[in-house]
């Protein structure tokens, strides 16, 4: 009968925590895409300093996403302390929820050196937090990578 009773206000202790959030535990790890198949990641201040190094090169990333496209989240900004990257997903296959921002993340893919634009890097800047489009004069140089697959982590 005691071992009934203690039983039940367990049961009701634990629903208690779980429903106000004190048992809430971290976000988990998420894919996106493709699975990741490298398991060392290159550090992003090495392909920043030299992306010909890494071209035509499968390479795995980590960060923290920083800027997210605000319009469906098919590019996000992937840095590591002052270097940074932008990361589109390949063949626009898949795309990031808003909730990824400001979380870190190993991504997967290649770099690319291009020109953009001035009319896309605008673009970019209208989809960004903090872009100013006015500001974006001329074609636009940008080391970005491409992405076939992206990890979320906790």
């Amino acid at each position: 009968m005691f071992a009934a009773m203690l039983r039940s206000a367990l049961t009701a202790l634990i629903v208690v925590l779980a429903v106000s959030g004190v048992a809430a535990s971290p976000p988990e790890s998420r894919d996106f895409g493709a699975a990741l198949t490298l398991v060392t990641p290159t550090r992003l201040a090495d392909v920043v300093a030299n992306p010909e190094r890494h071209a035509d090169r499968q390479l795995l990333l980590s960060g923290r996403l920083t800027d997210l496209c605000t319009k469906k989240g098919c590019w996000t900004v992937l840095a590591d302390g002052e270097h940074f990257v932008r990361v589109r997903f390949q063949d626009y296959g898949f795309f990031l929820p808003q909730e990824a921002l400001g979380r870190a993340a190993l991504v997967e893919g290649r770099i690319e050196l291009r020109t953009l634009s001035e009319r896309e890097a605008r673009h970019y800047a209208e989809e960004s937090r903090e872009g100013d489009p006015g500001a974006i004069r001329g074609p636009q140089r940008e080391l970005g990578f491409v992405a076939t697959g992206v990890r979320l982590l906790p």
